[in-house]
């Protein structure tokens, strides 16, 4: 009770916006104008919160990008047969490598070239190609940035996820049109936060009907999370090789689990589809697979909408040229490698 008292405004608010976002979407669509409500609930947030002060309401929009959202992405578990799982990891594994070997290597020598610390090189290189945001403050937490270099780094990461969240959609289905688990996967691989791969492929779904490109976007981005416990303790190593650096205790704080979650859920969709045969069964078995998939739906919806709400545009547009080119850079590395490995 307490929560939902301390967070009643904030709720209600963002609810408006989601709302709001949907009727918008389905009017635009009886118009024959195809916009994704996922696409409008993040437009809004933008314009709102830059135009007005949210701040009474940030616990709550934290609590959407950091609860709602891991819980929306377990659920789209659901939607996924395990075999579906290992076949659209199977296919990204490979590519999410490259992508971190180039982009770290390309950033390394901007960063020589235009005489930036390193410290935020690595910032910029595990916000890019891990998980956005999560990946660059767990990456602070271990080799112990200032302020001003992880806000940076936020920035610049937030910026170019947001500007892609925006058109990658559109380009996944330009190249990857005739195979949707392909356009998925480049969106799970291309784009850097996980709120904004959500984003981008509920757009993607809305936009062309493909719930395959959501499923394998999304599983796409769990595994590239994955890979936070393999480079944490890479960068510790490479950043500050004679101190004490508590790789275990970081690990544990920002290792996302709701990846586990999905592969549960998934693994119980495979379970269930060979268990529930009967026809009385395998209806209620059906609903509660929709029923669950809109519930995941709506959860992303209402991160959308947080995550328009805690983007301000005036702070990032002030972060400077140098560090903008590099993430610049480094987003468009991403995307290439990713469009012409798959295409």
């Amino acid at each position: 009770m307490h929560f939902i008292k301390k967070n009643i405004i904030g709720a209600i608010t963002i609810s408006c916006l989601v709302v709001f976002s949907i009727l918008i979407s389905q009017f635009l669509s009886s118009q024959n104008i195809l916009i994704s409500s996922a696409f409008i609930c993040i437009f809004l947030g933008l314009i709102s919160g830059n135009i007005y002060s949210f701040k009474k309401i940030e616990p709550f929009i934290n609590f959407c990008l950091k609860k709602l959202l891991r819980i929306g992405i377990a659920f789209l578990g659901l939607s996924l047969s395990f075999t579906e799982l290992f076949n659209y990891g199977f296919t990204a594994i490979l590519l999410i490598v490259m992508n971190i070997i180039l982009a770290f290597l390309i950033i390394k020598y901007l960063c020589i070239l235009f005489k930036i610390p390193n410290v935020l090189g690595y910032l910029i290189t595990m916000g890019t190609c891990i998980c956005g945001v999560t990946a660059v403050i767990a990456t602070s937490s271990i080799i112990k940035t200032d302020k001003d270099q992880t806000s940076y780094a936020v920035g610049v990461v937030t910026l170019f996820g947001i500007i892609a969240v925006f058109f990658y959609p559109y380009i996944a289905n330009y190249y990857f049109h005739l195979s949707p688990d392909l356009a998925g996967i480049f969106l799970g691989t291309a784009i850097h936060d996980t709120a904004q791969v959500s984003a981008a492929s509920v757009i993607y779904s809305d936009m062309y009907n493909s719930e395959e490109a959501l499923n394998s976007a999304i599983t796409t981005k769990l595994l590239r999370n994955s890979f936070l416990i393999i480079l944490i303790p890479l960068i510790a190593y490479l950043y500050n090789k004679e101190k004490k650096v508590d790789v275990k205790s970081s690990i544990k704080d920002f290792f996302p689990f709701f990846v586990l979650g999905f592969i549960i859920l998934s693994f119980v969709r495979t379970l269930g589809d060979h268990l529930f045969l009967d026809n009385d069964i395998l209806d209620y078995w059906k609903f509660s697979l929709v029923f669950f998939k809109e519930i995941s739906i709506y959860c992303i919806l209402f991160s959308m909408v947080a995550l328009g709400l805690q983007t301000n545009l005036k702070s990032m547009f002030k972060l400077g040229l140098k560090p903008l080119l590099i993430g610049f850079v480094a987003s468009a590395t991403v995307g290439v490698v990713s469009v012409v490995y798959l295409y």
